[in-house]
């Protein structure tokens, strides 16, 4: 859902002198009509009211996104698993990923207790593929809280935590989609690009089918990759000029399988963030990924080492970095 921006007490009064202005214009006309002593030509008037249409229109609420806002990215540290909350001053609430499924203390419903509320609203969830670390808990999401739109990526899986997950979106009243690349959506002051999956190549695998999104507010950027490989990192690559972003989410918790150095150079991010679990099974993050990091010269945070981290995004792009753990 896309919210109706906001007028200012500045604008309002410019709408209103603008509207009395054209109220005045037309009198002056029909009166001069009348009487027929008009000392102005039709022409004049024509001119007038294109004028005056012109600067009405800079007043007009715009379909576009708030051109800055304040905002916060919260990465949550769900263990071996991934769950990222996208909000705004306006209320808006974007949650990427749902953590694990086998998680026994819940975590990301205690989060969005937190920090949206109970029963609160999410005006978007988006599920980058089906593994259950992405899924996990997402009909639990679902059920408390109040949710807009799912977006999945269309690949089926066999497992009981997926089947969970779509007897819950289809019992509540969010809408469905399946996203492809090169699609856009603004929501709020958040601008949303798709970079994959791509439309005309789709596999049944499911990481490399993984929603791949770069999340723009106030100019400043995160890039989530899901648990898409190299491979799908080097498509993408190839077919965008420009993949900048401030923050990167690690793809995959760090796999060496992703976060390419062409990769690393094309979204050349200030910093980077790695979800993974605390001696995970997958040895994740690999060493070879964080020497790749590390070679680039990129802040890295961790939520095994540093907890949840928040972003914390200013109207004018800047943001600074808070992190749950001293």
């Amino acid at each position: 859902m896309v919210r109706k921006k906001k007028i200012t007490k500045k604008q309002k009064q410019q709408r209103i002198k603008a509207s009395v202005t054209a109220f005045l214009i037309a009198l002056a006309f029909f009166i001069g009509l009348f009487f027929g002593d008009n000392p102005y030509d039709a022409d004049y008037f024509a001119g007038k009211w294109q004028e005056l249409s012109r600067e009405w229109a800079t007043y007009l609420p715009s379909s576009e996104p708030e051109s800055s806002s304040n905002g916060t990215i919260r990465f949550f540290d769900v263990g071996q698993g991934s769950s990222t909350l996208y909000q705004s001053e306006d209320g808006t609430n974007i949650v990427i990923d749902t953590g694990r499924y086998d998680d026994s203390d819940k975590r990301i419903v205690s989060y969005l207790d937190k920090y949206i509320g109970t029963g609160g609203k999410i005006d978007l969830l988006i599920f980058t593929h089906n593994d259950a670390d992405h899924i996990g808990n997402g009909d639990l999401v679902l059920e408390y809280f109040q949710v807009d739109e799912v977006w999945m990526n269309g690949v089926d899986h066999t497992t009981r935590v997926y089947e969970k997950l779509l007897d819950a979106i289809s019992e509540s009243d969010a809408n469905y989609y399946e996203p492809n690349t090169g699609e856009t959506k603004d929501i709020g002051p958040f601008k949303i690009e798709v970079l994959n999956p791509q439309a005309n190549n789709r596999t049944t695998n499911h990481n490399e089918e993984s929603i791949v999104t770069r999340t723009t507010i106030s100019g400043m950027s995160v890039m989530n990759s899901g648990d898409a490989s190299s491979t799908v990192e080097k498509q993408i690559v190839e077919q965008y000029r420009n993949l900048k972003a401030e923050i990167m989410l690690v793809g995959h918790h760090g796999s060496k399988d992703s976060n390419s150095t062409e990769w690393l150079n094309a979204v050349d991010p200030e910093i980077a963030i790695i979800q993974a679990g605390l001696d995970n099974s997958y040895g994740h993050p690999h060493k070879e990924t964080l020497e790749r990091i590390n070679h680039q010269e990129i802040p890295l945070y961790s939520t095994v080492e540093d907890g949840s981290v928040t972003i914390t995004v200013e109207e004018d792009g800047t943001f600074s970095v808070d992190k749950e753990q001293p």
